[in-house]
């Protein structure tokens, strides 16, 4: 992993993290449930574009 994607993995961490304990502070779980879907979105954009990038299809 080069350093974007090390960066994007521990902010999504984060972001899931702070979510997570809204959350539990305000027993609403959509904030979580809501939150679960872009932050899948961004990581898979960015190991994807690794993945193109690879295969030289730019």
């Amino acid at each position: 992993m080069n350093t974007y994607q090390k960066r994007s993995v521990y902010i999504s961490i984060i972001v899931l993290a702070f979510f997570l304990a809204l959350s539990l502070i305000t027993h609403q779980w959509g904030f979580f449930l809501w939150s679960l879907l872009p932050v899948f979105i961004v990581l898979m954009t960015v190991f994807s574009s690794k993945i193109n990038k690879g295969s030289g299809n730019n």
